[in-house]
């Protein structure tokens, strides 16, 4: 959008991080819709949602993959968790339907500490928000808790070479390789993990696959 590649970068990148004001829920939101398309597709793909399937979202932002997947959850139930107050309203307002059937409930909130009993996942996905978990073991030592046996973690991602192209304040957003990516989740204790790579526009996509044994 081009708004948004006026602004100057630091303040893209904290707005990235985390949307606020106006220019976070409006701005911000419609960008996220744009850029995530593809990954969001390749995330849901890639999860293999079944009907009774309790899934976490962890930085839903404007909350359209949360709506896609409820859309599969039909006898189960989605959270989402994020820091952003304007992703938070954003985001109620996109799930209004789903969050009134009870199968979708989103909260604001940190994941380095998530508010949920150990196992209660079985599937946990995040997008484009690995670069803000500082360190990413912490993060993932939590998600692995709330994960059931057996249960499937999806990190879709944009890598460091990709990331290294654009205007992005280094000192806010943490890149990786996903050979980096994988050697954190396996640190965790995480199981079968791999990359797996989608062309998509405007950038190819990749999701880091991982299992609780």
């Amino acid at each position: 959008m081009f708004l948004v590649r006026l602004m100057p970068k630091r303040v893209l990148s904290l707005q990235a991080r985390r949307p606020s004001g106006l220019i976070g829920r409006f701005l911000m939101g419609n960008f996220f819709k744009e850029i995530n398309n593809d990954l969001n597709g390749f995330v849901e793909e890639t999860l293999e949602l079944h009907p009774t399937h309790h899934v976490l979202e962890i930085g839903f932002g404007p909350g359209e993959l949360i709506n896609r997947m409820a859309s599969i959850t039909t006898q189960g139930h989605i959270e989402g968790i994020d820091f952003s107050s304007a992703m938070l309203r954003e985001a109620t307002k996109n799930n209004q339907q789903h969050i009134a059937a009870n199968r979708v409930r989103i909260q604001k909130g940190d994941c380095e500490n998530l508010n949920f009993a150990n196992e209660s996942f079985d599937r946990v996905c995040a997008v484009n928000t690995i670069y803000f978990w500082s360190p990413p073991e912490m993060y993932l030592a939590e998600i692995f808790r709330v994960m059931k046996s057996g249960g499937k973690l999806v990190l879709g991602l944009r890598d460091k070479e990709q990331m290294s192209k654009l205007p992005l304040d280094k000192g806010i957003f943490s890149t990786y390789t996903l050979n980096e990516v994988i050697e954190h989740l396996l640190n965790a204790g995480f199981s079968n993990v791999h990359a797996m790579e989608k062309e998509g526009n405007p950038f190819t996509s990749y999701c880091v696959v991982a299992t609780k044994a």
